[in-house]
């Protein structure tokens, strides 16, 4: 037994702050598994209920420098509280940004533009100490107002980060706030030690407390600059990383805020939040249904094409069922809500889309790997750098020895930025995930995204998969009166066999009762009770234990299934298989009208077989190796279903894919599901995972590459610390704009 719950979490920045939450979480022997999303902050933490509570869960915040809160199963699909947090927040850090910013100019300007530190700092030391002033004391009094122009910048904007550097060392690990706090400070207090050097030494007219000033000039600048291009970093990273998400916020909207409800024999308007199972809620010619339910007044169609891609609306009567987000084109209705809040199909597509984007790929386990030890290292880096310019390089020139040794040292740390190797893979995978459920594709973590990119072969099963899943009864060989039991028995069912055999019974005339009790088989079909005879419907029809005879179907192929195929081969060398209950004549047929090998099809094979039928392709192709020796290693197998009767087969391949158009059990089956019933939209999975993992790769490549090029230029000098800063904080918007490249995915 096993409890799953979903955090936000507040005050993460870094690579090294998501192996701190996660650091913590395995600590707990009750903990199963915890994957954290930087891109998001959100986190997913499995763990054993009968060891430890939610509130234990909870606990482990206590310790950490961040806050979290338990995202309720039935959240809505917008927390509007946790948006206006967030809004908040960025604009507060907007306005810090820009106050840093005009102070940054200025203390540039008077700084480093010749001979503006010099005319401003006579201004003012004639003024304070008279006409008469030195130029140590001009040179003082300069270096007094570049102070007095830091201050507010080192210990006001750049406030959060001595606070999550603080919040960061007390629990135990160093984060991106450590690396900046540290890199800024150590830049201040040489500048205070430069400034005041004067009223150290007691000394206002030597030449050499001159040429020390002047040679070891305060870097002020540098510290302002840093803070300020790390705060604009930080900003233009938020807003990228806000786009990555832009698909989810894309299918929440498909919801209408509001819905109209039959209350006490009115109709009012109420927050979506607050309709309930068994309300009547009204929806108008051109409005949004609200709820899921079924259709109890009206007619109209319905625009279905946010989860089926069909353009064409779809007529809906008394008695159909209908989805919430869709959208109702012409007549008014009266909806029974059946499913509302987080049950609802949208809201289910949502979380599973929400939870893949939290997962993460095996390839960020390298990444994850450097992240825990990136600090300390960074920080060795630095001091060794330090020593090397310190004891092995002759200073230029009077005082400058500490200079030349503490600029590289900075840089060094300031350049390093563990930030890009935290959001290389969620980066990717939100939007990567996000474009895939607009197409109507569900990958259901990135171990399976991986997965879909590494196939060698793919199972298909026949009916409602290969073929369009409207089968016909071409032969019967029960009574009439069997038949009328086994149709009403079918009513119950989803499977697109049951309603072949109730249209073929009602097309006989007959009259289909209701069965007092209905149970799916597993694999195995249905069985129930029906005017007190006990039936059951498989691969032959049972009355009352008594084998009465069964059905031969024939069903067409679907359009893409040939294209689809063929693709598949030429395109990324996937064997396709085929497996059918049917009779090998019946399978056969099917497999050469879609270019699928005779000896690749499987024909007369229960439910309960098929996931055997997996097991002997991936045994074949993996005996294949041995004898050929040409591929070694485990191979990659999908079974593709309509996942109605497919549980044990999709559960046995490597990937599991679910065609329906967006029935319940198809998101609850595959760990690919494709929403709009297309086969050729199990390519288009394969090409956007092959595209996912490819930015996923190039961002980790950038980000150690960068971080493998910028620290050695930062150690010999060649980039000063504010330059280090900058690039610092370009690398990590850089990799979320990588990403973002996936949206233009078609």
């Amino acid at each position: 037994m096993e409890q799953t719950i979903r955090l936000a979490i507040d005050g993460m920045h870094c690579a090294n702050c998501v192996a701190n939450v996660e650091k913590h979480y395995r600590a707990l022997p009750s903990v199963i598994d915890v994957a954290v999303n930087l891109a998001n902050n959100t986190g997913r933490v499995t763990f054993d209920p009968a060891q430890a509570s939610v509130d234990d869960m909870l606990k482990v915040f206590d310790d950490l420098p961040f806050t979290a809160e338990l995202i309720a199963e039935d959240a809505p699909l917008v927390d509007e509280k946790r948006r206006a947090k967030e809004a908040a927040e960025r604009k507060r850090d907007l306005k810090v940004f820009v106050v840093s910013a005009i102070l940054t100019v200025i203390i540039f300007s008077i700084g480093m533009i010749p001979g503006w530190h010099m005319a401003v700092g006579h201004f003012i030391a004639s003024v304070i100490f008279g006409s008469a002033a030195t130029h140590v004391q001009a040179m003082f009094a300069g270096n007094i107002l570049l102070l007095g122009l830091t201050l507010p910048v080192q210990f006001g904007c750049g406030l959060r980060f001595y606070k999550g550097a603080f919040d960061s060392l007390r629990s135990g690990s160093a984060n991106m706030d450590v690396l900046v706090a540290l890199g800024t400070t150590i830049a201040f207090i040489f500048s205070l030690w430069i400034t005041f050097l004067p009223v150290i030494t007691n000394n206002w007219s030597d030449a050499e407390v001159a040429l020390a000033i002047n040679e070891g000039m305060p870097y002020f600048e540098t510290c302002a600059m840093l803070i300020t291009f790390v705060l604009l970093g930080k900003i233009l990273e938020t807003r990228a990383k806000g786009a990555t998400n832009q698909a989810i916020e894309a299918l929440i909207n498909l919801t209408p805020p509001t819905a109209q409800v039959q209350r006490g024999g009115a109709v009012v308007e109420i927050p979506l939040a607050q309709v309930v199972v068994g309300d009547s809620v009204l929806v108008g010619p051109g409005e949004k249904v609200a709820v899921d339910g079924e259709v109890i007044e009206g007619s109209t169609e319905i625009d279905e094409s946010m989860l089926t891609g069909e353009a064409l609306p779809v007529m809906k009567q008394p008695g159909d069922s209908v989805t919430g987000g869709t959208v109702n084109t012409t007549g008014a209705i009266t909806v029974r809500a059946l499913r509302v809040g987080s049950d609802s199909t949208l809201a289910r597509i949502v979380r599973a889309v929400e939870d893949a984007q939290g997962s993460k790929a095996p390839v960020q386990r390298l990444a994850d790997k450097i992240a825990s030890v990136f600090v300390p290292c960074i920080l060795g880096i630095s001091l060794i750098t330090f020593c090397i310019w310190c004891f092995f390089v002759p200073p230029a020139g009077a005082n400058t020895l500490l200079t030349q040794s503490l600029l590289p040292a900075i840089a060094v740390i300031v350049v390093a930025c563990p930030c890009a190797l935290g959001l290389a893979t969620p980066t990717a995978l939100m939007v990567g995930m996000g474009k895939g459920a607009q197409l109507g594709i569900l990958i259901k973590d990135g171990e399976v995204l991986e997965r879909l990119g590494k196939l060698d072969a793919a199972v298909f099963d026949k009916t409602g998969t290969i073929t369009v899943g409207k089968p016909q009864v071409v032969l019967c060989s029960l009574t009439p009166e069997n038949l009328r039991l086994a149709a009403a028995l079918e009513t119950k069912s989803e499977h697109p066999l049951a309603r072949a055999v109730v249209e073929y019974a009602q097309a006989r005339g007959l009259v289909l009762p209701s069965p007092s009790s209905f149970r799916a088989l597993v694999g195995e079909g249905v069985e129930g009770e029906v005017e007190g005879h006990q039936v059951k419907v498989g691969s032959s029809v049972f009355v009352d234990g008594a084998s009465v005879g069964g059905f031969e179907f024939s069903d067409e192929a679907k359009p893409d299934a040939q294209q689809t195929i063929e693709e598949l081969k030429q395109s990324y060398g996937i064997t396709s298989y085929m497996v059918t209950g049917d009779n090998a004549v019946q399978a056969t047929r099917i497999a050469s009208e879609v270019g699928i090998a005779v000896d690749n099809v499987f024909a007369g094979v229960k439910p309960l077989e098929k996931a055997e039928c997996v097991e002997a392709v991936k045994a074949a192709l993996e005996a294949a190796d041995l004898r050929t020796g040409l591929k070694q290693g485990a191979r990659t197998v999908a079974f593709v279903g309509d996942g109605i009767n497919d549980a044990p087969a999709l559960a046995a391949a490597d990937v599991g894919v679910a065609m329906a158009s967006g029935t319940d059990v198809a998101l609850e089956a595959g760990s690919v599901v494709l929403m709009r019933n297309r086969l050729h939209d199990l390519v288009t999975s394969l090409r956007l995972s092959k595209a996912t993992m490819r930015k996923i790769k190039q961002n980790l490549f950038w980000a150690l590459i960068y971080n493998c090029i910028m620290i050695p230029l930062a150690a010999v000098g060649i980039l000063a610390p504010a330059l280090a800063g900058a690039a610092m904080a370009l690398s990590s918007v850089t990799v979320v704009c990588n990403s973002l490249l996936l949206k233009r995915f078609h």
